[in-house]
């Protein structure tokens, strides 16, 4: 075996020695945050309670307040038993099923708009049965200058006209004439139905391919392979990571959202038992949360994992309520844990070894697919030769 399924098989071989090391590295930056947790949680609750709702911890009664951090600590202590690799990986199939379910209904929704956007001229009024001088505003698809009907090898110009003499330019029929209309369409078919239901298909199918194309990127696994998605979901304890760097690149992604994932339902969780002990005023929804996990939404400048989020009230937002909660956050946790900080540079190398593999590994793979589609191409070209 030589040429690029050999240097494929080099690459594979080199992740598959390496693996172990990612997965230890992992699993180290995990335990420190586990260790840690408690601790920074406690943290950001002392400051959230004792500097902006004081005098409402102080009304508790004792035995609510001692309810109140036993619950607390018991919501970090089932996260921390979450937080492992693979309970995080299987998470990260979860999150991956969902968002492609998503996918496939926000496609199906599409679809149906543009089947009815493209069927819409079919029942749509012709130009007699409108006024004079009537503009009609259409989406359907292109027409040819004169007849009305889809003209597939139409240029952008005008054509001959069945008389001999030459159609107007594009545009100018824009307001319809009901006599000029019959005089300009007098030898021109109808529009055919089916030519429009074909070429309605046609987009449909083309539309679900460039759907596809543009989120294959972003999609951890390949829809119906239950076999990569097993091997990409369940990693051994002796770091047995997928040996391709695609997947072994979706798949540190996908820990890391299953990781802020964990950490986004603590925080509101944490919320909840703060609501509900009366210290904070509302729950802060888990949309805004994520909202600002993503930078879509701004935050105040606070103490480490303190929220403070100024939402608008009133007629277009002339009176903004401040509200507080908790957020954890892995920068948070990085910024006030030297040696988190240390296990994340370590997981950054092995990231950016990862990215330069990567690449080589796709100019790699498309080589090999280019060279087989010639040795298929040839021995279909022998094939039927010998047949004539």
């Amino acid at each position: 075996m030589s040429g690029p399924a050999a240097e494929l098989e080099a690459i594979s071989q080199q992740l598959e020695a390496s693996n172990p090391e990612l997965y230890r590295h992992l699993a180290l930056y995990l335990q420190v945050l586990r260790e840690v947790l408690p601790s920074q949680v406690e943290q950001a609750c002392f400051h959230l309670v004792t500097q902006l709702r004081a005098s409402r911890y102080g009304e508790l009664p004792a035995a609510e307040r001692l309810q109140l951090h036993r619950r607390m600590r018991l919501l970090v202590r089932r996260c921390s038993n979450l937080i492992t690799v693979d309970q995080l990986a299987g998470l990260a199939v979860q999150m991956q099923r969902q968002r492609r379910r998503q996918s496939l209904q926000e496609q199906q929704q599409m679809l149906r708009h543009w089947h009815h956007q493209l069927e819409a001229p079919l029942s749509a009024p012709t130009s007699s049965d409108l006024p004079p001088g009537s503009v009609a505003l259409s989406l359907a698809l292109p027409l040819s200058p004169l007849s009305g009907t889809w003209d597939p090898f139409g240029g952008v110009g005008p054509r001959p006209h069945p008389g001999g003499s030459q159609s107007e330019p594009i545009g100018s029929d824009a307001i319809h004439d009901p006599g000029h209309s019959a005089a300009a369409s007098a030898g021109d078919p109808p529009a055919d139905p089916e030519v429009l239901r074909a070429l309605a298909d046609a987009c449909s199918t083309a539309l679900v391919d460039a759907l596809h194309e543009r989120r294959q990127p972003a999609d951890s696994l390949p829809a119906g392979n239950a076999a990569a998605e097993s091997a990409w979901s369940t990693p051994g304890p002796q770091g047995r990571l997928p040996i391709d760097p695609l997947q072994l690149l979706r798949w540190l992604d996908g820990v890391e959202q299953a990781l802020g994932r964990r950490l986004r339902n603590l925080s509101h969780g944490l919320n909840v038992e703060l609501r509900r002990c009366g210290i904070t005023a509302t729950v802060l929804p888990v949309s805004l949360l994520d909202a600002v996990l993503a930078g879509q939404l701004e935050s105040q400048s606070g103490p480490a994992h303190l929220l403070r989020v100024a939402l608008p009230f009133g007629m277009a937002g002339a009176v903004a309520v401040d509200t507080h909660g908790l957020l954890i956050r892995q920068a948070d946790l990085e910024m006030e844990e030297p040696r988190l900080r240390t296990c994340r540079r370590r997981l950054h190398q092995h990231r950016l070894q990862l990215v330069k593999m990567a690449q080589q590994y796709r100019r790699l793979q498309r080589r090999v697919q280019v060279h087989q589609a010639e040795r298929l191409w040839l021995q279909d070209i022998r094939a039927t030769q010998q047949e004539n």
